[in-house]
């Protein structure tokens, strides 16, 4: 699986996640604060190969 499609399914179970919290229905907290630090480590792995390549 590539980053992009990782990304993909992690914004989209943070936008579920996100969803029951609004509509006050039973979710894990600790969850969206883990997919946010995931997508976050992917996208600055991804920074430091484009940065790596352009030197």
């Amino acid at each position: 699986m590539n980053t992009e499609e990782e990304i993909y399914k992690l914004k989209k179970e943070l936008v579920i996640l996100k969803i029951n919290k609004a509509t006050k229905q039973k979710f894990e907290s600790h969850k969206i604060k883990k997919i946010q630090h995931q997508i976050s480590q992917i996208n600055q792995i991804n920074n430091n190969k484009k940065s790596q390549n352009g030197q």
